[in-house]
């Protein structure tokens, strides 16, 4: 009985200094303790996945222990969602605030993490996005050249282009994850902000995976700076400039795209995305190509069925002119069509 009580003490003793720290915020203002709550809410419901119990009014001190990994997952979150820089900017200083002030509490242990939070700056620039064609070589040179974990490195950038899963939902990724079925295995779990995601992979592919198998319950057995650390090398190696803003998250990017390509349908792309928005699919797909003439120019006086009376030496040097991707997707069809598939 008395541990119980002691036990909700201690999860009211959190709420109970939020609000303290919320009427610090509204002396000046009402509005900016109002932001500050709404920020703060944000922050833990994404982060905290603890079901229900991700509003604050339930929190405990142990969720209130953070880490630099907690505020670099929201920020990739936020950047996701399109999000400015400087709003961006403004709800993790909320959170820092408020863990700072917690600390001067004795609630929080250690804040020593803070200072290494990265200020995003003035740009609002997202993340690049790599053609497909861009992972498959990431993938192979992952494996000829990184010293350590190639086969895991390979496997991961693989998987997350063919799924599109984020990266944090990949790092947590369990084989009990996996079902397999008559046809194909299935890929379904949870990611920031409790978002369920389902997913089909090929049984060959799955396959490939079960080599990387050990005693972990955990698939991709490697680090966040592991990654990012192979991510420099990579863009070097295949001298992809800085300009472009390539990270592992344009390997999903591109992943989406991919989708978009087959199927020409903007939904699929969001389903694959596992958007709440379909804006934030939009501001996904490359649409780049400002200057190319648009589909009523170029189509004028042009044959609609052209590829099909030209002889197969123009029709192959026609095809190699394409873009890789355009071709990858060619290929599929092909392969499809030997296959007697629907195409």
């Amino acid at each position: 009985m008395i541990a119980n009580k002691v036990a909700k003490i201690n999860e009211n003793m959190v709420y109970d200094q939020i609000i303290k720290f919320l009427r610090q915020k509204g002396y000046k203002s009402d509005n900016t303790k109002k932001a500050y709550e709404a920020d703060i809410r944000l922050f833990f419901r994404l982060i905290k996945d603890k079901e229900k119990k991700s509003e604050i009014e339930f929190l405990t001190i142990d969720d209130v222990q953070l880490t630099l990994d907690d505020f670099e997952d929201f920020i990739d979150i936020m950047m996701e969602e399109g999000l400015s820089h400087n709003t961006i900017n403004r709800k993790v200083a909320s959170v820092k605030s408020l863990i700072k002030y917690l600390a001067s509490k004795d609630i929080v242990n250690n804040i020593n993490y803070l200072k290494l939070i990265p200020h995003l700056s003035g740009e609002e620039e997202s993340y690049g996005v790599l053609e497909t064609s861009e992972v498959f070589e990431m993938a192979k040179l992952a494996y000829q050249t990184e010293r350590e974990q190639r086969e895991i490195k390979r496997l991961l950038i693989l998987f997350a282009l063919d799924t599109c899963i984020r990266k944090s939902a990949l790092l947590n990724l369990k084989w009990s994850n996996f079902i397999e079925r008559e046809n194909d295995v299935l890929v379904q779990g949870v990611d920031k902000g409790n978002k369920k995601f389902r997913n089909i992979i090929k049984k060959d592919f799955y396959n490939e995976l079960l080599s990387i198998k050990n005693e972990s319950p955990k698939v991709f057995v490697i680090s966040k700076d592991a990654i990012n650390d192979m991510m420099q090398r990579l863009k070097k190696l295949m001298c992809i400039p800085e300009e472009r803003k390539i990270v592992f998250h344009s390997i999903r990017k591109a992943g989406v795209n991919w989708k978009f390509r087959m199927t020409g349908d903007i939904l699929e792309a969001q389903k694959a995305a596992n958007h709440s928005s379909l804006a934030t699919t939009q501001r996904y797909l490359n649409y780049e190509d400002v200057g190319v003439l648009g589909a009523v120019s170029s189509l004028e006086n042009i044959d609609q069925d052209a590829y099909k009376k030209v002889d197969h030496d123009t029709l192959v040097k026609a095809i190699e002119a394409c873009p890789k991707d355009v071709k990858y997707i060619l290929n599929v069809n092909i392969k499809k069509l030997i296959n007697n598939e629907t195409v």
